[in-house]
């Protein structure tokens, strides 16, 4: 957004130039007797969210912008299996500069999550669904180290148990008051899930041998390992259906044999019907001086 200014020359004035609640001072001078009208471009301001693999969402006159965490990138906790599995990682950007003196700050929060059928579920207590993947899982917010990189996953903080948390969200700097180097600023951030699955049992092994050398000397050895079992992540099952069968058959003396079998099927919820996840980006106008 550009912000002109029109100067009518010979007046001798200050005005007070507002931009998403920072105020600056200009002061305009003109020479006695000398009228007319001229426009003064006092700089620019442009800001955006982009979405992994999507295009940059820009700000309309410093209003917030979104990204959409898709359901399907959260169903992929499915997949994480075994002890101590990697986070499943998604990415956003926060794009954008601000000319002269202006600096460019962003608070970034997790607003709602929003289903196919258009029920949304308020994300603002940092709980999610009971009835969604995202409620089985931990989600954490926080900005990219160097390069981009996502690993560095923060700690869980004390308290009470929810799914969704943020680090260094609010005014967070994109681009720092009067640094404006001529290009836009991009600053990746990151999304970390982890699925709260409890393995359901560890089982501890053991084994010992021994044996007898040619000098009649015994030599021994053991090992221990143990085994984690545990049931991939799913939803809650929604019902069981119990079939039964029943055959029956003539043999040739005539007899007839019958049989009767019972065998069960579980039901679960479709997984693809995860809903999105909405990220809210607000920026704010900061300047040099106080």
């Amino acid at each position: 957004m550009k912000l002109p200014l029109r100067v009518v020359v010979g007046v001798s004035t200050a005005v007070l130039v507002t931009i998403a609640g920072t105020t600056t001072a200009v002061a305009l001078w003109a020479a006695n007797g000398v009228s007319g009208t001229a426009n003064l471009t006092l700089g620019a301001v442009t800001f955006a969210g982009a979405a992994q693999g999507g295009s940059p969402a820009y700000s309309q006159g410093g209003s917030p912008v979104t990204v959409t965490l898709p359901g399907q990138a959260i169903i992929a906790v499915m997949n994480q299996t075994g002890v101590n599995p990697a986070p499943v990682i998604w990415r956003f950007a926060l794009q954008g500069y601000a000319q002269g003196i202006a600096g460019l700050t962003a608070d970034v929060t997790v607003v709602d999550q929003i289903a196919g059928d258009g029920t949304v579920t308020s994300l603002d207590s940092g709980e999610a669904d009971p009835g969604t993947f995202l409620g089985g899982s931990t989600m954490k917010v926080y900005p990219a180290s160097v390069n981009g990189d996502c690993s560095a996953v923060p700690d869980t903080p004390d308290g009470p148990a929810r799914n969704i948390y943020l680090y260094d969200n609010t005014d967070h700097v994109v681009q720092a008051a009067g640094a404006y180097d001529g290009g836009e600023v991009s600053q990746p951030w990151c999304v970390a899930l982890d699925y709260n699955v409890q393995p359901d049992a560890e089982y501890a092994n053991e084994v010992q041998a021994t044996a007898t050398a040619d000098d009649l000397t015994e030599h021994g050895a053991m090992a221990r390992w143990s085994a984690v079992v545990a049931f991939p992540p799913s939803l809650a099952v929604m019902g069981q259906y119990v079939n039964q069968a029943e055959a029956a058959g003539t043999a040739a003396n005539g007899t007839t044999s019958r049989d009767t079998d019972y065998f069960r099927a579980s039901v679960y919820p479709d997984p693809a019907l995860e809903p999105d996840v909405t990220i809210q980006l607000t920026p704010r106008v900061t300047t040099v001086t106080p």
